[in-house]
């Protein structure tokens, strides 16, 4: 057995990161993913919104483009 190699060290992850706006943004932009304009602005408009309410006004938004 070779003493002089030496095994990588693991990394132990005790509790993940939050997937937040600019994580999420950065994980888009490395596979070429955007947002488009009027989502950038629903998304600015809603930032101090719950979750369950921004889903609420994109599906308004989505809704309203197939009307």
């Amino acid at each position: 057995m070779n003493t002089n190699t030496k095994a990588p060290k693991r990394i132990r992850i005790t509790k993940p990161g939050r997937l937040t706006r600019s994580r999420g943004e950065k994980i888009s932009a490395v596979e070429g993913l955007a947002l488009t304009p009027r989502m950038r602005t629903l998304l600015d408009a809603t930032k101090d919104k719950s979750g369950e309410e921004r889903r609420q006004l994109i599906r308004a938004q989505f809704a309203q483009k197939t009307a």
